[in-house]
This record gives C-alpha cells, sequence and structure tokens, in this order.
C-alpha cells in the first residue's frame, strides 16, 4: 500500500507530460506567484544564501533576486515534468549546444572527459547529450529512496542514451570502460553539498564552502580532459550550452588545483545571473572544522 501513492504520482506525471508548452507555463505562473507571495518555499533559505553571497547588494537588490530566482524555479519545475514526454527533436530546438566541437576533438584524441556543471539553468535537459557528441554519457547519480521514484527519474534521465553511474562505484566503472576502450564523457553537478568530514574548504560565493574533489580525483587517475558546461537561459523554454576546456589533462594538474578552477568558474557564471542557480539548496548547512584550513 505505501507503494500506491508513488506509483499515483509518476503516472500523473507521465500524463502531465503531454501537456503542451504554453499550458504549462501558464501553471508555472500561478505555481511561481502561489510559491513566492503566499507558500514561500525555503524563502528563508534563498534570502539568507543570497544575502551571504551578495553581502554588497541592498535588501531591495536581494529580494528582486530571489523573486527572479522563483519565476525560474516554477519554469525548471515545468521542464522537468515535460522531460518523460518531450521528443530529441523538440529538444535540440530548446536546448542548443553552441560548441560541441570542443568534445568531437577531445574524441578524435583518445581523450574522456570529466564534464562538470552546477545545478544551473535546466541541468534536467542535458539528458540529450549524448546525441550531440561521440562519447559515451555518463551522469554521476545518487537515488532516491523511494524506488519507484527513484525508477521515474532513471528512465527519464536514460531516454536518449545516457547512462546513470552510481557515485560511490563510479572509479571502478570508469575503469571498465577505459579497458574496454570505450571512450566517455561523465557528467558532475559539482556544487552538491559535501560531506562532513570533507577536508578541503574554500572560498565560494562569499562563504567558507566545503568541496568535494571526486571528480578531480576520477579525472587525474583517469588522465581525462576536464570541460565546464555552462547553461544559460536564453528566453522562457530555451537555453544555449557552451563548452569550456579547463584542462587537457587533470593528472598533470596540481593537487585540488582541478577542483579549485572549476568552482571559480561556476561562482563567475552565478555572479552575472543569479537567479539561474538553485538558492533553494542548503548548500551551507556545515561549518568549517577548526582543523582544516582554507585552501
Amino acid at each position: 500500500m505505501k507503494k500506491l501513492p508513488a506509483k499515483i504520482g509518476v503516472l500523473l506525471l507521465k500524463v502531465l507530460g503531454f501537456t503542451p508548452f504554453w499550458l504549462l507555463y501558464f501553471w508555472a505562473d500561478i505555481f511561481y506567484l502561489l510559491n513566492y507571495y503566499l507558500i514561500g518555499y525555503r524563502k528563508k533559505t534563498v534570502i539568507q544564501n543570497l544575502k551571504n553571497s551578495f553581502s554588497e547588494k541592498t535588501d531591495q537588490e536581494i529580494h528582486e533576486i530571489a523573486r527572479k530566482f522563483y519565476r525560474h524555479f516554477a519554469d525548471l519545475v515545468v521542464e522537468t515534468i515535460k522531460s518523460f514526454q518531450i521528443s530529441d527533436e523538440l529538444l535540440m530546438k530548446r536546448f542548443r549546444y553552441k560548441n560541441p566541437e570542443v568534445l568531437n576533438e577531445l574524441y578524435n584524441q583518445n581523450k574522456s572527459v570529466a564534464l562538470l556543471s552546477g545545478h544551473y539553468g535546466n541541468w534536467e535537459w542535458t539528458m540529450a547529450l549524448p546525441k550531440i557528441i561521440r562519447h559515451q554519457v555518463n551522469v554521476i547519480y545518487r537515488p532516491i529512496q523511494n524506488e519507484t521514484f527513484d525508477n521515474y527519474i532513471r528512465s527519464v534521465r536514460s531516454r536518449f542514451g545516457m547512462q546513470l553511474m552510481m557515485a560511490r562505484i563510479s572509479g571502478r566503472t570508469m575503469l571498465e570502460l577505459e579497458k574496454s576502450g570505450q571512450l566517455s564523457a561523465t557528467y558532475y553537478l559539482t556544487d552538491q553539498t559535501a560531506l562532513k568530514d570533507t577536508d578541503y574548504w574554500m572560498m565560494f560565493l562569499n562563504q567558507e564552502t566545503a568541496v568535494f574533489p571526486g571528480a578531480e580525483k576520477v579525472a587525474s587517475r583517469f588522465k581525462q580532459a576536464v570541460i565546464f558546461m555552462d547553461i544559460q537561459k536564453v528566453r522562457r523554454g530555451y537555453y544555449e550550452v557552451e563548452f569550456t576546456k579547463l584542462f587537457d589533462d587533470a593528472s598533470q594538474t596540481k593537487p585540488y588545483e582541478v577542483t579549485k578552477v572549476h568552482t571559480k568558474f561556476l561562482e563567475e557564471i552565478i555572479r552575472k545571473t543569479p537567479e539561474l542557480w538553485l538558492w533553494s539548496h542548503k548548500r551551507w548547512k556545515h561549518a568549517r572544522p577548526e582543523n582544516i584550513s582554507l585552501k
């Protein structure tokens, strides 16, 4: 019986996926108004995160960014719902990759790739990336506790050929790919909340932040190139993706150099258009231990 509500919820999401965009965005407008002005989902967290990150801004400016974030968040919700039914042709029109040749040139050089990004723009619509590049595209995935919803999310993210890779076995899976000769592009959302015992801390958005260097460790071990994927919102329902090569070979870098560079790169992107980042995420819930210094 416990699985029944989840199954009904997944069925509803699948049905809603057939809704045309114009109607989805009408619902998004209503959701935005209710959420921002009445419900206030994690609004205290959003405002506090913004104040801590942009101490130079006035309260009016902070609340304006928050308002824009909640409007974008509403769009993100309905776009994620649409992900289950959207065709690859329609997705390609709305989610354009500006320079996939950056990755395809690395493929020609027999190089696998660590593909880094954050919870910025619309990261869910990257699911059609296997249609664009020649690498086997993997995404580091942390399972949802509810098995029914977990299966639904996995089916959505893998529908165009993206392979989901469990975080705890990513190194082993990567080794198997390398042995098979399969070139891979492994996608990491690098702004996840790091574990409490993480020993790498740096300043990010004006705050002491624990950063999990897992992407760097894997990329260095397998001599991968490091690419940042910047997802910008051009207008409602339309995005452009630009790839920037940060390193040709992570194994040739100093310890934590990759982590520091890609984190700073993300910070610069967020500062330019802050409303597109996921401010409702409780990113700074841990305090830096006294015995660990900032890098």
